[in-house]
């Protein structure tokens, strides 16, 4: 047995399992559910960047300045409530899923019950007070009846999470108990029917998390979001700002997409909540005037390894047109050239193909640590910008970097450097296919 066969064998039963964990998957899935309004939200931090608050604009043609409010607005109402709406699509994505493989009827455990649920779950172990600064004051004070965006953007994403998961797996199997539920009498309206079938256990639920809450602020005088911050959020955020940490995603990322697994989907409910946590810093920070604190984010990393898809695929085809002599790569090179210049692979992933493919394991899987290895430290040393927009993924390659970065032209530059190595990296692994192509074909 080779030594990819015996990697595989390995790496098959765990990717299998994280890909289809049912709390991993409503976690990736409500993701991708909110990207799009985080990169309209996007769209509005790098106009306000360029447009509204450009002094060369405002000074030499029309004083845009007071547009900036639209990109405030925007951002209150997307990524300040981030939170929310990830908790409320974890719950309904859950209860869906219990319900799709018949673990209980629709009319018990409505998913959109579920997921109202949640954001109510979430809520409840959020503060009752808060400490705000008024504007135009420097003097803080402590109000009541009101939720910080802190909490409901980003800072509070790991409370959702944890009030969806428990709240619904907890309601899931209390309503599975046939003498908690109400009968209804036939003719009353389904809508109806299924708001008491599901009244009391979700009542039961409420009080278990508002006395489990009410009771731990009490004893130890901490918050919740406080406890969660400081055992979960915290730690793993800081992992994956570190190079071991960015390093292994990127590394267990590139393995499960040669084995014909999707990476970015199998890490994705691990590494989204802290990577979406810091690109939501860097944005606050960009749109505040402030310095950028973190590095690695999901578009960071995308601006210096997508370059036509996983593994740097556009690099590997410009590579093939020049050095390949076999008929099938370049007619397949032709086919899946213009798909991976919107960062699309899956053509050359699957029908060159790549996957499983010995002759481009070695490139594959080392060109994205490689470019990383070098974007890394040039960006710790502030020579390049770091990420501050979530682009939209069929973004083309080196323009990506423009976009990400508002605008930065080292960053931008250092792409298009990256770029050229990769095809440079891939070229000689292209030749060598050739020549052990030929080979084999010559013994056949």
């Amino acid at each position: 047995m080779s030594f990819s066969d015996k990697l595989s064998t390995r790496l098959m039963p765990l990717a299998s399992k994280m890909a289809n964990q049912r709390h991993l998957v409503a976690i990736r899935d409500s993701f991708i559910d909110i990207m799009p309004i985080i990169m309209v939200n996007s769209l509005f931090i790098l106009m306000n960047a360029l447009v509204f608050t450009n002094v060369s604009i405002n000074k030499k043609w029309i004083d845009l300045t007071p547009l900036s409010d639209l990109s405030t607005m925007v951002n209150n109402g997307t990524m300040g409530f981030m939170s929310i709406f990830l908790t409320f699509l974890i719950g309904y994505r859950l209860a869906t899923h219990y319900i799709g493989i018949s673990k209980i009827e629709a009319k018990y455990f409505n998913p959109i019950h579920a997921g109202i649920l949640s954001v109510a779950l979430a809520l409840i172990m959020f503060p009752l007070i808060n400490t705000v600064t008024p504007v135009g004051t420097e003097n803080s004070v402590e109000v009541a009846g009101a939720y910080m965006q802190t909490l409901t953007s980003s800072g509070g994403m790991f409370v959702g999470i944890i009030a969806a998961l428990l709240g619904n797996e907890l309601l899931m199997r209390i309503c599975q108990n046939k003498k908690l539920r109400i009968s209804m009498p036939d003719g009353v309206p389904p809508a109806v029917s299924d708001s008491f079938n599901s009244l009391i256990p979700e009542a039961i639920v409420i009080i278990i998390f508002a006395v489990t809450t009410f009771s731990f602020v009490k004893l130890t005088g901490m918050t919740i979001p406080d406890v969660v911050t400081q055992l979960i959020s915290s730690p793993l955020q800081f992992a994956m700002q570190s190079p071991i940490g960015l390093f292994t995603v990127e590394l267990f990322t590139q393995v499960f997409w040669f084995f014909g697994l999707h990476g970015q989907n199998i890490v994705s409910s691990v590494t989204s909540p802290p990577m979406l946590i810091a690109i939501q810093q860097n944005m606050d920070a960009f749109a505040a005037g402030l310095p950028i604190p973190n590095i690695v984010t999901n578009p960071w990393i995308g601006m210096y390894t997508l370059f036509g898809g996983t593994g740097a695929i556009l690099p590997f085809l410009i590579a093939i047109f020049i050095g390949s002599k076999q008929k099938n790569y370049r007619q397949v090179g032709k086919i899946g050239l213009l798909p991976s210049v919107f960062n699309i692979s899956e053509p050359i992933m699957f029908g060159l193909p790549v996957v499983m493919n010995p002759f481009f394991v070695i490139p594959f899987i080392s060109v994205p640590l490689i470019n990383l290895a070098i974007a890394y430290p040039l960006t710790v040393m502030g020579l390049v910008a770091k990420s501050v927009v979530i682009p939209p993924w069929t973004l083309p390659p080196i323009l990506t970097a423009w976009v990400t970065t508002a605008g930065d032209v080292p960053a931008t530059l250092l792409a298009a450097a990256l770029f050229i190595l990769d095809i440079f990296i891939y070229l000689p692994f292209v030749l060598a296919s050739n020549k052990m192509i030929s080979k084999l074909a010559e013994k056949e």
